[in-house]
Parts: C-alpha cells; sequence; structure tokens
C-alpha cells in the first residue's frame, strides 16, 4: 500500500488546529462573520506571504469551522474573466440542481489561490472579474498571494482587506512536527526534529515532508531544502553546479519567474564562452532561440501549455552548457546583468514603447528598434544623448 503523503494525511481540519499567525486567523474569522452580517468594508479578502506557510489550509479549514464548501481556482489555469465566469458560471448551476434534488444548499467559499499569477495587463481582465464577482457579494471570496506586486494589484490591495501571514519559527515548527510524530506513533530523536525545524526555514510544508522521509530513515543532511523562491544569483549557481538533468529541471520549474533572466544569463554565458567549440556554440545558440520563440508566443498569446515545453527545453539547454563547460561563474559583466537581468521591468516598458511607436508609423518592433529608432537617435543625439547612451546607440 502506497504511504499518505503526510502534507495532506495531516493537514489541520480546524483553525484551532493551524500552529502560529493567530492573529492572521483571528482576522480571517472577524471578517467572514461580518460579511455574513453584511456589515464588512472589505468585499473579499487577500492573505498575502510566502509559500509552505499555511494560507491554503487555512482558507479549508475557515470552511470546515463555518460549514462551507470551497471553490478553489488557481491563477495558473483560471487567469482570465472568460474562464473565471464560464467556471463559476457552471458552479451555479450544478448548485442550483443539487438544491433541487436534494433540498440542501451548500454555502459556497470561492478561492483563488496564487492570485499574483494573474497579470492585470496581459490576462484579459482576469484581476477584474475577481473583483468584479466579489463585489456582487453573492458568496464570500478569498485570494491569497506569494509575491502581490503593489502596482500591478493594486486595484485588490485597496478594495480587499489584506492579511499577512509570516513564517512559522523553529519552536512552532518543532511544535508541529512533534505532533505528527506522536500521531504516527514513531521514536524520532528530538535532535533530528530540531535539525529539521533549523533547515526548513519557516516553511511548514517542506518541514513535513523532511520528517517524513526522515521516518523512512533518510538523513536530513541528505534532505534538499526548497527550491522554490530563490535568488537570482543561488538559482544560477545552483544551476551551474548541477550535473543532474532532472536536478536542473526541478530547479527550473520551482522558479519558473525567473526563466527569462536566465535565458538572457546563459546567452550572455554561452556568447562569451571561451572554452565551448563552434559546433556546440552554434547548436546550444541554437536550442536558445526556439526557447525564445516559445516564450515569446506564451506570453503574447496567453498560451500557457507552452509551458511543458519551456521546462524540458531550458533544463536541456542549461545541462548541455554545463557538460560543455559554459557554467555561470558570478562573474558576469555588471553592465550586462543590468542590461539583461535586473533591469528587467525597463527592457519590459522599452518593448511596450517601441511595440507603440512601431505602429504608430506601420513598423514592426523589430525593424523599429533595429533601423529607426538609431537613426531618430542620431538626430536628434544632443536633446536625447542620455536616453541614447542607455541604450547603447552612438
Amino acid at each position: 500500500m502506497v504511504e499518505m503523503v503526510w502534507t495532506e494525511k495531516h493537514r489541520p481540519r480546524s483553525l484551532n488546529e493551524i500552529i502560529g499567525n493567530e492573529e492572521a486567523k483571528l482576522e480571517l474569522v472577524r471578517w467572514l462573520r461580518n460579511w455574513e452580517e453584511g456589515k464588512s468594508d472589505f468585499p473579499g479578502i487577500l492573505l498575502v506571504g510566502p509559500p509552505g506557510i499555511g494560507k491554503t489550509t487555512a482558507v479549508h479549514a475557515l470552511a470546515n469551522d463555518f460549514s462551507y464548501h470551497v471553490v478553489e481556482l488557481n491563477a495558473s489555469e483560471y487567469r482570465t474573466a472568460e474562464k473565471i465566469y464560464e467556471k463559476l458560471g457552471s458552479l451555479g448551476r450544478s448548485y442550483t440542481l443539487e438544491r433541487y434534488f436534494t433540498g440542501r444548499e451548500r454555502r459556497i467559499i470561492v478561492f483563488f489561490d496564487e492570485i499574483d499569477g494573474i497579470d492585470p495587463k496581459e490576462d484579459r481582465g482576469g484581476l477584474d472579474a475577481v473583483i468584479e464577482i466579489a463585489g456582487k457579494r453573492d458568496f464570500p471570496v478569498v485570494a491569497a498571494a506569494n509575491v502581490p506586486d503593489p502596482q500591478k494589484h493594486k486595484k485588490l490591495f485597496e478594495l480587499f482587506k489584506v492579511v499577512e501571514f509570516r513564517q512559522l519559527t523553529p519552536k512552532h515548527i518543532i511544535i508541529l512536527l512533534k505532533r505528527i510524530v506522536e500521531r504516527e506513533g514513531l521514536k524520532i530523536d528530538y535532535e533530528i526534529i530540531k535539525k529539521i525545524a533549523e533547515r526548513a526555514r519557516g516553511d511548514a510544508r517542506l518541514a513535513i515532508n523532511m520528517l517524513q522521509a526522515a521516518s523512512l530513515g533518510i538523513p536530513v543532511e541528505s534532505i534538499s531544502q526548497s527550491l522554490e523562491n530563490l535568488p537570482l544569483d543561488e538559482l544560477l549557481r545552483r544551476l551551474s553546479s548541477s550535473i543532474s538533468y532532472y536536478e536542473i529541471k526541478q530547479l527550473i520549474d520551482a522558479n519558473s519567474s525567473l526563466w527569462e533572466d536566465v535565458i538572457y544569463t546563459y546567452f550572455d554565458i554561452i556568447a562569451r564562452s571561451p572554452v565551448l567549440k563552434f559546433d556546440a556554440k552554434i547548436q546550444l545558440l541554437d536550442a536558445l532561440s526556439k526557447i525564445d520563440i516559445y516564450l515569446g508566443r506564451m506570453n503574447k498569446e496567453r498560451q500557457f501549455f507552452y509551458l511543458r515545453y519551456l521546462s524540458h527545453l531550458i533544463a536541456w539547454l542549461i545541462y548541455n552548457a554545463n557538460r560543455s563547460g559554459a557554467v555561470y561563474d558570478g562573474r558576469i559583466p555588471e553592465y550586462r546583468l543590468y542590461k539583461f537581468v535586473f533591469n528587467r521591468d525597463a527592457r519590459e516598458e522599452f518593448t511596450e514603447l517601441s511595440e507603440a511607436l512601431g505602429r504608430s508609423i506601420h513598423e514592426s518592433r523589430r525593424k523599429f528598434t533595429l533601423y529607426t529608432l538609431p537613426t531618430f537617435c542620431k538626430l536628434v543625439k544632443r536633446k536625447y544623448s542620455k536616453l541614447c547612451e542607455k541604450l547603447g546607440m552612438k
């Protein structure tokens, strides 16, 4: 018989069972009670905090405590207004039929998980649809975000009640793990539990996974830490030091928000590498061009099924670059890091601007950027000299 994953097996069913974040739990209960009585100033509530600290668990526990059924929509699947309304429309029909046949009415909470994955500009009214649905107050609306953008998600911050969930302390993690050990009837040394609590860095989900692995006799030292939300520099170092394709794939999948930066950096590494043979460099750059095409098509058309191909292609590229000796050594020239990595917001603004200007004179963005803009900069160099310098145009 396959052992059930402990993160699900020991998931709290009530808010009282959740360890830590006491104030956040109280705020959640207060908001729902006020919402039920029509006294809440906020049509919805937004839970903010890093992954693995109990936001989703808290929503399901709240629903259990107040006899609601959770309807969960993840932003990776429901990004546009059309898809969100389609899902909730069919939901309403199914509940009407259930009430007709059974005479019972189920109260529901609609939960938008990872709502920071919805881009207000790109995802065709997805965020506006969430706000409009909450404003109707037909049912409670809860959203959760790991790293929301105060500018992109400004309307959400203004209209929803924002509740912050904080990382658990090592003491909290130890209490949680000791509870699970007792339930499982295990004998695990306290020093192992303490070591897991320290390595988990406030991530309860990771701590439970590590405890389950330790219960099978796997040394704590060999259990990897969380791969999610790594700083770019650390991600690049891990990718370059990985000798396994599957390890690289795991790192890529866990840090999809950094894919574009990783691609730009590896283009720089491959193009400048003194150890790569000519044929190998051509092969890797050809793979990079395909990745760039898929990424551009995905972003333009919002067709996120391309992710399944991109993940493999990027992992293949890095794996073969590593084998050929083209690795990140932390010494990429500062101006390259600034231009291609740390200045991503400026790149995106420049892309939008060049597309708009190109359309205004009936040119493609590529033609405008390569030909018209340099000419323009030369003609008005004195007035726009600083802009031209930033763009690397003489």
